[in-house]
């Protein structure tokens, strides 16, 4: 049966069928398929509701604590930036939503300056990290968060590629927001130049985590069919897209024999390979994009 897109409901072309997680080495069989209308990538079949955890191992790389200093900087500059951006969007004592809130690290950071915070974390290391904190994070998917509250901002890092059902997310996301909430998104650039020079050995794959694959234009229509205005969709510096393709690519090869997600070397790839940043922006944008969107 021919794949069908969950944005436009056209056919989905077979874009690569030979996938696999060199990350993690968790077995999976489903091919990445594109949709030839609005080019949205996407996995089919996905896997279910009950497979998901088995994607997400203990040793996450987002859910451990950092190996090295060099490693802990750039987790400690990353968590930074998001807490820094929330709090541009957010009024001063406004409640902030996050939608996959991993350790805690931007939760904990907004709480201490008076914000009223909630996660929502799939892992339950993520969540046991986080309730050492005292952090309200419930364990479970968007679908199962109960909350009546409603929030000035939602918050969802590197969180709507994992999804089941991006469209019906949104969806939810609008009615958690407050009438002139905003959303605040990142998710890799399918049509970044890293993406195209790498190919289905792309890094951010990130097989089979990713069940979704944007660029700018089905990010727009994803979030304009959910009922939001997109005010502002930008490229974020970001060499991760580089440097997790070479490291799979010496895996591919059998130079790198670790059974590590992130090898020692990882951190050093990401701030060599930064000033590549100039170069995609010249190509299609960097492999990170982010979309400020407001409930309308």
């Amino acid at each position: 049966m021919t794949p069908t897109c969950i944005l436009c409901g056209s056919p989905g072309a077979l874009l690569y069928d030979d996938c696999r997680d060199l990350e993690y080495w968790i077995p999976w069989d489903a091919p990445i398929h594109r949709c030839v209308s609005c080019g949205l990538g996407f996995m089919d079949p996905l896997p279910t509701r009950e497979e998901l955890p088995r994607l997400y191992p203990p040793n996450y790389h987002n859910l451990e604590a950092p190996s090295n200093r060099l490693d802990a900087f750039f987790r400690d500059r990353f968590h930074a930036r998001h807490a820094a951006i929330s709090r541009r969007l957010l009024p001063p004592g406004g409640r902030f939503l996050e939608i996959g809130s991993a350790r805690g690290d931007v939760l904990e950071r907004l709480r201490g300056e008076g914000y009223a915070v909630q996660g929502v974390e799939i892992s339950r290391e993520g969540c046991e990290a986080s309730w050492e904190k005292d952090l309200p994070v419930v364990h479970g998917t968007l679908e199962e968060f109960d909350g009546e509250l409603r929030f000035d901002l939602i918050f969802m890092s590197h969180v709507i590629e994992h999804v089941l059902d991006p469209v019906a997310t949104v969806a939810r996301l609008h009615g958690l927001l407050e009438k002139d909430g905003v959303l605040y998104l990142e998710t890799p650039n399918f049509a970044s130049l890293d993406a195209r020079v790498w190919g289905r050995h792309w890094g951010l794959i990130h097989y089979p985590r990713h069940l979704y694959f944007f660029d700018r234009s089905t990010l727009r229509r994803l979030l304009e069919g959910g009922g939001f205005t997109l005010e502002k969709a930008s490229w974020e510096m970001n060499s991760c897209g580089w440097a997790l393709s070479i490291q799979c690519a010496l895996r591919r090869l059998g130079l790198d024999r670790s059974r590590v997600a992130r090898s020692f070397y990882y951190p050093l790839l990401l701030a060599g390979l930064l000033p590549l940043n100039l170069l995609d922006a010249a190509f299609g944008g960097t492999a990170f994009m982010s979309a400020i969107a407001r409930r309308s």
